[in-house]
């Protein structure tokens, strides 16, 4: 019999579905009393769902399908940066009981019990906003943090803790007073965070404001962060896809915070589903393509060979002529890789890509089937710019990770990581203004000593990090990397962090009358 009703939504940001869908899989686990329903958008957000939750066994999935409902909202792909005016007529359906249609399957689906609980991403503030005007206090809303504790620290955390505060009363301010666009305000502002200030998060060495913006980067509508300072601080509480483990400085600090403006706090990270090991029919042709040179890579050169290239579905190097002299040297040194170039910012011009693929030790494409590439025994290292997800999967299948980071928490993940001496970062790579500043970690080095961010230095950077990895050094970190892999998926074992947290929110929100 089911008595509650769980409901969730976030931005078009697979970053945030993704833990999201090992979530789903948790609740209705442990709660056999429980319906969850996901409002999505459609297109590539709701197929890439869908495909997530068939990763399970159909023994497993068979079990708990008839009570996750996974609706498309819009029957096609949205701009995750614009306010989606069809979460309100859903959610209000739902609350009310009545009919709701998902448009990608025509399916009408009706007969849901009123929703108790909500997860809402904090940057869909339009989510928020819906749900407290139709269900009032009725329906307790939780946020979705798919970031790290030290990077929501700085991204809307309180100025002791490292953070920028909550902005939006300023930015209306303003508004109000000028007569410009709320996103022409935001943007003013944020590019006031460049001064040099110095910024301290728990957990991680001290950094210049600018060197959280260390790659030129097209970000719009920093509106975007605004909207999830203002609310997050609205929510009755949220959920941090990270764990102590990994940050435990952080982690308190955040939880701290929340306590002290009487919100709850819950770490539920790491969170993933377990790949499959065989290619799933979305993509067999691509998939048996990367597998297949995997097999051969690894027959020439060994484990851990491969080095795996992406800068995830938005970023993408400013100035790729640095990652092509990264290409270029790893064809020369008879290092193999796959490169993944999925952002729509991504070129490769037709001269690299015939570079590529007559090198025969590389690979590159558009679209790659990442977690199967970093759980095959040949892949040996992850150039990535580090976001929250990227870095999950690399610690889920323990390819350890040289960062190139670009913005948002990714700053803080490589600074976390190389904490732990369980990563590599590279700094000649950093392209902008703010980018190519003294990093605070080197104002004491002699001039000589300090970075040029020039084409040949990024070279000359990542030469010597190629000799630092296969010396003692690069085993060094390899093992520290996969112990801090097997730490943080004991964070599920019973009595351990997320499991408590699940437990937690359980009793306090969903066995509640």
């Amino acid at each position: 019999m089911i008595s509650k009703h769980i409901v969730a939504h976030n931005v078009a940001a697979w970053g945030a579905y993704k833990p999201l869908s090992a979530f789903v899989v948790r609740i209705t686990e442990s709660r056999k009393d429980v319906i969850f329903t996901v409002l999505i958008t459609g297109g590539m957000m709701y197929n890439k769902f869908l495909r997530e939750l068939a990763k399970l066994s159909s023994a497993r999935l068979g079990a708990i399908s008839s009570r996750i409902n996974v609706i498309d909202l819009t029957g096609q792909d949205v701009n995750p940066l614009v306010p989606l005016a069809e979460f309100m007529p859903a959610f209000e359906a739902i609350y009310l009981s009545k009919p709701i249609t998902c448009k990608a399957t025509g399916t009408l689906i009706e007969g849901l019990p009123r929703p108790t609980v909500a997860l809402i991403d904090p940057f869909a503030g339009y989510a928020v906003d819906a749900i407290r005007e139709i269900a009032g206090s009725k329906c307790s809303i939780l946020s979705w943090m798919t970031a790290p504790a030290g990077a929501t620290l700085r991204l809307v955390g309180p100025k002791e803790y490292g953070g920028v505060g909550d902005l939006s009363p300023k930015v209306e301010a303003e508004v109000a007073l000028s007569g410009k666009s709320y996103a022409e305000v935001a943007k003013n502002l944020y590019d006031s965070f460049t001064s040099g200030e110095i910024i301290r998060v728990p957990g991680i060495p001290p950094m210049y404001d600018y060197e959280w913006i260390p790659q030129e980067v097209n970000l719009a509508d920093h509106s975007f962060f605004i909207t999830s300072q203002k609310y997050m601080r609205m929510t009755d509480g949220t959920f941090c896809v990270s764990s102590s483990v990994y940050e435990p400085e952080a982690m308190n600090a955040a939880r701290q915070w929340m306590n002290s403006i009487g919100k709850a706090w819950y770490p539920v990270g790491p969170l993933s589903l377990p790949e499959l090991t065989l290619p799933t029919r979305a993509h067999d042709e691509k998939e048996l393509q990367v597998i297949s040179f995997l097999d051969e890579m690894q027959a020439m050169f060994g484990k851990q060979s491969v080095f795996f290239i992406s800068f995830g579905t938005i970023f993408w190097p400013a100035q790729p002529d640095k990652l092509w002299a990264i290409i270029d040297d790893l064809i020369a040194l008879r290092k193999s890789f796959i490169l993944a170039h999925t952002s729509p910012l991504a070129h490769v011009p037709d001269e690299k890509k015939i570079l590529i693929a007559d090198s025969g030790i590389g690979l590159e494409m558009a679209w790659s089937p990442q977690e199967k590439i970093l759980s095959h025994p040949a892949t040996g290292w992850f150039i990535t710019h580090g976001g929250w997800n990227s870095t999950q999967e690399a610690l889920a299948h323990q390819v350890p990770v040289i960062y190139w980071p670009f913005a948002s928490d990714q700053p803080y993940n490589a600074a976390r990581t190389v904490q732990h001496n369980a990563g590599f970062e590279l700094i000649e790579v950093r392209t902008g203004k703010p980018g190519t500043q003294l990093p605070y970690r080197l104002k004491h080095s002699n001039i000589s000593e300090r970075p040029t961010f020039s084409i040949p230095a990024a070279q000359k950077e990542f030469r010597a990090l190629l000799q630092r990895i296969e010396g003692e050094e690069g085993c060094i970190v390899r093992a520290n990397f996969e112990r801090l892999s097997k730490l943080m998926n004991e964070s599920w074992d019973e009595g351990h962090e997320a499991e408590e947290s699940l437990k937690a929110f359980l009793r306090e929100f969903v066995d509640v009358d």
